[in-house]
């Protein structure tokens, strides 16, 4: 026989798990940006073989991305003269991995950014006195951020 709970979120009253101080941040976006740059040297160790397997140089890369965009078709074979025949499914493999290095660079843009700009204290003034203390920041994130962060 199953059990029926009616007032989920009853059951995390008194949980504070959406709180995390600056070091734990900082930790966490530190972990995110080493991740990020791992997978940004993978993709660029893919595109490099693509580019060796199909001899395609720093030029022809050019051209072929070129005629790529203009046919925006995926059943066409490019070729230079003389060089090999290069599937568009390649050349689009390469174009949706630099389109995702440059995502993922992004993200480590920002990463470093907020982790520049996090204070370690913040001030507040005590009720009653308005005398002005210091106290360790809390940030507040919800849960798509604490999932990206790996909470």
């Amino acid at each position: 026989m199953g059990h029926r709970i009616s007032r989920v979120q009853s059951l995390f009253d008194g949980v504070v798990y959406r709180q995390k101080s600056t070091a734990e941040l900082r930790v966490a976006m530190t972990a995110k940006v080493a991740e990020l740059r791992l997978r940004i040297a993978d993709r660029e160790l893919r595109t490099q073989k693509i580019r060796t397997e199909y001899a395609i140089d720093a030029e022809q890369l050019a051209v072929l991305l070129m005629r790529f965009q203009q046919e925006s078709s995926g059943s066409i074979s490019y070729a230079k003269q003389g060089a090999n025949v290069v599937p568009a499914g390649v050349i689009a493999n390469l174009v949706r991995e630099r389109e995702m290095i440059d995502n993922e660079q992004e993200q480590i843009d920002k990463l470093e950014l907020v982790q520049r700009n996090l204070l370690d204290e913040v001030q507040f003034a005590v009720h009653g006195t308005g005398e002005i203390k210091t106290r360790p920041a809390v940030h507040e994130l919800d849960d798509e951020e604490l999932e990206y962060l790996g909470f």
